[in-house]
């Protein structure tokens, strides 16, 4: 019991403190990953999904993705992101190949090859480990660590992008979960300049092999660097 409590004080004080501290819309390095964001759950043998991602203006976000296990330890995914500026006048893509190698029952290790699909996009290798720890039967912790390198996550000057996230997950029965996300990054060259954090309640529903999320990414504190809000759904089918 006291070690419960223990993680449970840990997970609120990380919360805390990243709240504490100036924060931007989430990164770009966020968005680079087979998966609709952080998710440490084994993928179904096929499934494909849809998401619709907006900032509350003229940006908005379409990504695509197939995913399936290829093997009992492995994970194979795709995801094309489809970003649409002013309307239809801008239109840019981007699409990213991605595996896991799973790591007993709850870890794993994640590389993605990000690649701009325009001639001024930019391209990224991401390297990511992830693991999700149980407290209890109602409550999970989500942890993550990633590494990008290569211009399209370091703006070509920051050397390298790194992130860390926790994702404390409250499990309502088999079908409704509810999480919130605290993600911070910042490259190694500029750790100052480039530095972000970011909360994102999240409100998931499964029913068979469909799932549908719900995100909200809250600026929060200064006024002055936290215009990027954003809303987002995901629908996910296992076929």
């Amino acid at each position: 019991m006291g070690r419960n409590r223990f993680s449970i004080v840990s997970a609120v004080c990380l919360v805390v403190a990243m709240l504490a501290t100036s924060s931007f819309a989430v990164d770009r390095i966020w968005n680079m990953r087979y998966t609709f964001g952080p998710d440490g759950r084994p993928a179904p043998r096929l499934a494909a999904g849809v998401g619709l991602q907006s900032d509350f203006g003229d940006q908005v976000l379409f990504p695509i993705n197939l995913v399936g296990q290829v093997a009992r330890d492995w994970d194979l995914g795709a995801k094309i992101d489809i970003f649409s500026y002013n309307g239809l006048n801008n239109v840019v893509a981007s699409i990213d190949f991605g595996g896991r190698y799973r790591i007993g029952n709850s870890g794993f290790i994640e590389l993605d090859g990000y690649f701009g699909l325009n001639r001024n996009d930019r391209t990224a290798v991401i390297l990511s480990y992830g693991k999700e720890h149980y407290i209890a039967k109602v409550f999970s912790n989500y942890y993550e660590a990633r590494a990008g390198v290569l211009a399209g996550v370091d703006k070509g000057d920051g050397w390298a992008q790194l992130e860390i996230g926790t994702q404390p997950t409250l499990h309502f029965g088999e079908h409704f979960l509810f999480m919130i996300e605290v993600t911070a990054s910042s490259t190694i060259r500029h750790p100052i300049r480039d530095f972000m954090t970011d909360i994102i309640p999240k409100a998931e529903v499964s029913v068979g092999g469909t799932r549908i999320r719900l995100d909200f990414d809250i600026g929060i504190l200064r006024d002055d660097n936290n215009a990027g809000k954003k809303i987002a759904l995901y629908v996910q089918q296992a076929f």
